[in-house]
């Protein structure tokens, strides 16, 4: 007997069909896209810890990432100041994800200062504190008491505290103190300046001496050390002035709109002198008000009274010098002369007598200048039986040409000067051949 044929129908496994080969099948497929996923899923659980590693919350200790600054109260900052800059670092406790943590510590590693705690220090912290001999003393903080301020700002997903326990915080008071003081003028209150009394004529030396006349009496105020660091074994606070005669002299002629000579022949001039800083030290005049009352205000100028005097280390000197003429090109070019002038003058003066050697012919020439003679504008006149030619000269002076970097001189007549020492006495006549 034959058996039926068997039927199947799409997608519906006919009876009797093999299950081996659809699980080959299966496998095939999933073969070809199992390792895809498998590194998706990888990527996914990286990213997934990256992120939560970040969110996680931790606490980190930051070493000296902050500062603490210190700082007087209204009632004690007129009387005390404090030591240093009076900033101290101080670690700090954080807590939060960590790369805020890790962005802030990024922040205060190159500027600590930006996050900062305060301390107020109030006349309660330093009643019961010793002071030292050098009006100093040393306080121990409480860091409960840093207070934030306005600089200690951190990222809201962070917790910031100061790390305690395991420093003590330290800061140094000074007082300040007034003390007596003078002015002191050291190696400027004596010396000697070269003074030109007269345009053209030459230089005269003065010596001067100076002493500070200040209108009031004076003192200094300031932190302990610093006023110490400037008082004299008498206990007195020394102050400076850097005395400049020559330039108190040239404003002083200026001011009062007087020559040099006449300010000179009165002696001595007051001048109002800029006291030499002293960083941290306040001086001041104490006078007393309206009232009769004792009262206390900045300076900074202090009157010095400075007295001029001539050196009167001259001596007299006098010499013949030969005389040599100056002639214009237009008669250097015809060998002229001059007829009727002596060959040479006396020089009279005064000189250092260190300098007495130095009053020589090397030193010293006399001369008549006429330079300036200009032949339009002179009258020529022919010399009768030759060929000579003449002009006649009047009011003519002789000068002298000295050698300053060998000669300090004066004259004894105030109206002479180098440059018109002596009038030639008359008319000169000059003489040449056309």
């Amino acid at each position: 007997m034959s058996g039926s044929p068997s039927t199947s129908v799409s997608g519906i496994r006919a009876p009797g069909a093999s299950r081996r080969a659809e699980t080959r099948r299966n496998d095939r497929r999933w073969s070809g896209t199992g390792w895809f996923v498998h590194i998706v899923i990888l990527g996914l659980a990286v990213l997934l810890w990256w992120i939560a590693r970040d969110m996680v919350s931790v606490t980190q200790q930051l070493k000296d990432a902050g500062r603490v600054r210190f700082e007087l109260s209204d009632e004690l900052k007129n009387d005390w100041r404090v030591m240093g800059q009076g900033l101290q670092p101080v670690s700090l406790e954080v807590s939060g994800p960590t790369k805020e943590i890790n962005d802030f510590a990024a922040e205060l590693d190159q500027n600590a200062n930006r996050f900062t705690y305060r301390y107020e220090i109030t006349a309660a912290d330093i009643a019961n504190v010793q002071v030292n001999r050098k009006q100093q003393l040393t306080l121990t903080v409480d860091i409960r008491k840093f207070e934030a301020t306005s600089e200690a700002v951190a990222p809201a997903e962070l917790t910031v505290r100061p790390l305690g326990g395991e420093r003590v915080f330290q800061i140094t008071l000074e007082r300040y103190v007034e003390r007596k003081a003078y002015v002191d003028l050291a190696n400027t209150s004596k010396g000697q300046i070269q003074v030109v009394l007269k345009e053209g004529s030459p230089p005269r030396t003065y010596t001067y001496s100076a002493e500070a006349q200040p209108t009031n009496d004076l003192e200094v105020r300031g932190p302990a050390s610093l006023v110490d660091a400037i008082t004299d074994p008498n206990s007195l606070a020394k102050l400076r002035i850097a005395v400049d005669a020559e330039q108190a002299l040239a404003n002083f002629v200026s001011l009062n709109q007087q020559t040099t000579e006449q300010v000179l022949q009165q002696g001595s001039i007051v001048s109002n002198m800029q006291l030499l800083p002293i960083e941290g030290v306040e001086v001041r005049e104490i006078y007393k008000d309206d009232q009769g009352v004792e009262q206390r205000r900045a300076v900074s100028l202090v009157n010095v009274r400075i007295s001029f005097t001539p050196l009167q280390d001259y001596v007299q000197v006098s010499r013949d010098f030969p005389v040599e003429i100056v002639y214009p090109n237009w008669l250097a070019q015809k060998g002229a002369r001059v007829d009727n002038l002596p060959s040479s003058i006396p020089v009279d003066m005064k000189v250092l007598s260190s300098q007495r050697a130095n009053f020589n012919e090397q030193n010293v020439h006399v001369r008549l200048d006429l330079s300036g003679l200009n032949r339009n504008e002179v009258s020529i006149e022919s010399v009768e039986g030759s060929n000579l030619k003449r002009i006649k000269v009047l009011n003519g002076y002789y000068s002298l040409d000295i050698d300053t970097t060998k000669l300090t001189y004066e004259f004894n007549n105030t109206s002479v000067t180098a440059e018109l020492y002596q009038p030639i006495g008359g008319e000169i006549t000059i003489v040449w051949t056309e």
